[in-house]
């Protein structure tokens, strides 16, 4: 092997689509970019489009990449894979660390949709959302820090709390949206509109609330009006009694009046604590971790104060 192809252990992994890209070029500017941010920590990067580029390198048997990319993984302190593409290379890549206990950080831009095959595989310890460059420079190298510091070696890092709630959102992908008009008939069902009507249609379509949550409240749990407006602006959205108030214009009094209420129709304490509020909403309600229950959760569930 020349010295690129060589294999140097503990090395890091840069992992991404490289075949049939439309914007080849671009990709693997922004690989190198990883490259960098891998090299800024003090780990040694390698580029798979270096060496075994579809393009570049056509001339390569698939089974001589294969060996490849296959003893640099598994010979590799980390990868670092690129998940903003769908590719069957980086999850091949992706399994092989698994295979040999290296560790996987996933980047990805913040709006894109990642398989839930991939976030759920056990070697990957940590999950870099990013909106603009340096977000990713920053989150990278956090993460690459915090594995460099484990002995090589030594167990894999346990799943960061990031990581925990993003499986989990990903998981119930298919909860999260419901198609407008049905939305639309959930709210006239329910009695709700104005203010109320539409911060729910936003909490929909921002994942705050999922539409089949939005489905139970209106269906199982016929709530209806005021008291389906508040139990959502309250309990799911975590906003203020006086907030909630003003956006269904009531009374603070009367709005604490159809909160219990509310929460006595889903089978709720009328005064239950957050955590328990916010267990109900991910086992019964089927809704995205609000706050408090992140909180309760990754405090090892001591309530935060």
């Amino acid at each position: 092997m020349d010295s690129e192809t060589t294999v140097r252990t503990g090395e890091a992994y840069v992992s991404g689509a490289l075949t049939a890209l439309e914007e080849g070029a671009r990709m693997r500017l922004f690989y190198e970019l990883l490259a960098e941010v891998v090299e800024s920590v003090g780990l040694r990067a390698y580029l798979p489009h270096r060496v075994s580029d579809p393009v570049a390198a056509a001339h390569l048997e698939p089974r001589a990449v294969y060996d490849i990319d296959r003893a640099h993984v598994t010979s590799a302190r980390v990868v670092v894979a690129y998940a903003g593409i769908p590719s069957f290379g980086v999850g091949i890549e992706v399994e092989l660390a698994r295979e040999h206990a290296v560790p996987v950080v996933l980047v990805v831009e913040r709006e894109r949709t990642v398989s839930r095959l991939l976030l759920g595989n056990p070697a990957v310890v940590e999950v870099v959302r990013f909106a603009d460059l340096d977000g990713l420079r920053r989150g990278l190298a956090a993460a690459l820090e915090r594995i460099a510091a484990i002995a090589p070696g030594a167990a894999l890092p346990a799943v960061s709390d990031d990581v925990v709630v993003q499986r989990f959102l990903a998981s119930l992908e298919q909860a999260r949206h419901l198609p407008d008009g049905e939305i639309a008939a959930l709210l006239r069902i329910g009695e709700l509109d104005g203010e109320a009507a539409s911060t729910i249609r936003d909490a929909v379509a921002t994942g705050r609330l999922f539409g089949a949550g939005l489905r139970d409240l209106v269906g199982r749990h016929a709530l209806r009006g005021a008291d389906l407006g508040v139990f959502v602006l309250c309990d799911v959205l975590e906003r203020s009694l006086a907030n909630t108030a003003r956006a269904i214009g009531l009374d603070p009094r009367a709005t604490r009046k159809r909160l219990e209420n509310a929460r006595s129709r889903v089978g709720l304490a009328a005064d239950a604590p957050g955590a328990d509020i916010a267990q109900w909403l991910v086992t019964e309600l089927i809704a995205p971790p609000t706050r408090a229950l992140q909180l309760h959760l990754f405090s090892g569930g001591r309530d935060a104060a």
